[in-house]
């Protein structure tokens, strides 16, 4: 039995070794690299040197991730959080399409570590993201997901933005009413509390621009001069182009002209916002390429270790399971030997006690009678012997039975109406004839 368990034993941890494969794990230098990275990202940011922090963050993620099942949490969270901040450039830049593909992979790390705060903020990005280019079935799911999760008494920075993408979710839809009340709402909710309420204003304005409230939206958009009163911006040159529209259609020929002042500065500005869209769009796409290599190239290494495995582990198992046979058959026969012997046993003590009844009732033939108890056990026996050992006469064979029987030379000289010298001379003889000095053990190999 010991055998066996030491084949259960062998076979369980060959499965156990079979079953493991090596991971990919990010080295301290190369997670300190990374962190570097996105610390000279996030001062750039700051700074709001877009272009400049883009390859930092490229850089982080590129240093940081591995295959997803290799990451520990606090590197899971940090790839999460290089995404978060590329798809914050990218909504910055404009580029809607790139921003949601960097989003989505942000929110695929931080659902696998539960980062609420981070999810949160992502899916904020990603629902204005999908609404920005019509998508709005996609931002209508994660909208659905945000809601249950914000609170407007313990964050209202939160809730705050959140009402915007429902307003914006209404928009899209063509509930202009309901879009429209949303936005109202929300800066009556921040009047209250004493927060700016400008930018909101300009919001509305531009929403209510391209809807059928359209010459209702000039008292907001207005609110573009305190907003940016003294720097020309992609948001401030559009909002220029949509007054200048609105004064041609009332005929205010001097604030169309006060507005198409700016326009020369805004397509300068535009084009830029474009060139450098072009660029950190080349760049995460060079990334991309990279990235998906190197992971393909992990899995694929992984797979081949873990093919080698299997192979290894069928081969141990075949191994394995042909001497767990052997053992099964050494054992099955072992215990079918013992089973027989013990038979044999039994049976052979059966014999001995008839033998012995025979020689306690004392009916006479008695040296008779004992050999034909042990002929009809063991018929062939005695014409064995006899081949074996021609020189053997009748007497000495009929000694050889009893002995073989257990009696004792007082018992067999009873038998045989012999004195106990004359039995133990034939006892004497039969050694010397047979070149044996266990007479009881002599009958024992001519039995089967």
């Amino acid at each position: 039995m010991k055998a066996l368990k030491y084949i259960l034993w062998c076979l369980m941890l060959l499965a156990f070794f079979a079953c493991g494969c090596d991971s990919q794990y990010v080295s301290p230098e190369a997670m300190d690299q990374a962190q570097s990275a996105y610390q000279s990202g996030f001062e750039c940011l700051q700074a709001d040197d877009l272009n400049e922090a883009f390859p930092h963050f490229l850089k982080a993620a590129s240093l940081a991730e591995v295959l997803p099942e290799d990451m520990d949490d606090e590197q899971t969270l940090f790839v999460s959080r290089a995404y978060y901040q590329m798809g914050y450039i990218f909504r910055r830049k404009i580029e809607n399409n790139l921003e949601i593909e960097v989003l989505k992979r942000a929110c695929y790390y931080q659902e696998a570590v539960h980062d609420t705060v981070w999810l949160m903020r992502t899916w904020e990005q990603l629902i204005g993201a999908l609404q920005g280019v019509k998508e709005g079935d996609s931002a209508q799911y994660y909208l659905d997901k945000l809601l249950p999760l914000t609170d407007s008494v313990a964050d209202f920075d939160t809730h705050q933005r959140v009402l915007r993408l429902v307003s914006n979710q209404y928009y899209d839809q063509k509930q202009y009413d309901s879009a429209f009340m949303t936005e109202q709402q929300l800066i009556e909710m921040k009047a209250r509390r004493g927060m700016d309420t400008k930018r909101d204003s300009l919001l509305l304005g531009i929403a209510m621009f391209f809807s059928p409230r359209k010459m209702l939206s000039k008292p907001y958009l207005l609110k573009m001069l305190e907003v940016y009163p003294d720097t020309v911006t992609v948001e401030s040159g559009a909002v220029m182009s949509l007054l200048s529209e609105l004064y041609e259609i009332e005929g205010n020929a001097d604030s169309v002209a006060f507005c198409n002042r700016f326009l020369p500065k805004y397509a300068q500005v535009e084009s830029d916002r474009v060139s450098d869209g072009i660029l950190l769009a080349k760049q995460y796409e060079q990334f991309k390429a990279e990235r998906d290599t190197r992971l393909q190239s992990l899995r694929d290494q992984k797979e081949a270790q873990n093919d080698q495995r299997r192979k290894l582990l069928l081969g141990g198992l075949g191994v394995l399971l042909v001497l767990a046979l052997l053992a099964f058959i050494w054992y099955h026969r072992r215990f079918k030997k013992n089973m027989r012997d013990t038979l044999e046993a039994r049976e052979l003590e059966t014999l001995k006690i008839r033998a012995y009844a025979i020689y306690h009732d004392k009916l006479g033939h008695t040296d008779r009678r004992v050999m034909e108890v042990f002929t009809e056990a063991y018929p062939g026996a005695l014409p064995k012997l006899k081949a074996a050992y021609p020189d053997l006469n009748e007497t000495e064979i009929s000694i050889c039975v009893f002995s073989f029987f257990g009696f004792r030379v007082k018992e067999m000289a009873d038998i045989l109406d012999f004195r106990e010298n004359t039995v133990a001379k034939y006892r004497l003889n039969i050694r010397k004839k047979t070149q044996t000095e266990d007479v009881e053990s002599l009958m024992e190999p001519f039995l089967a």
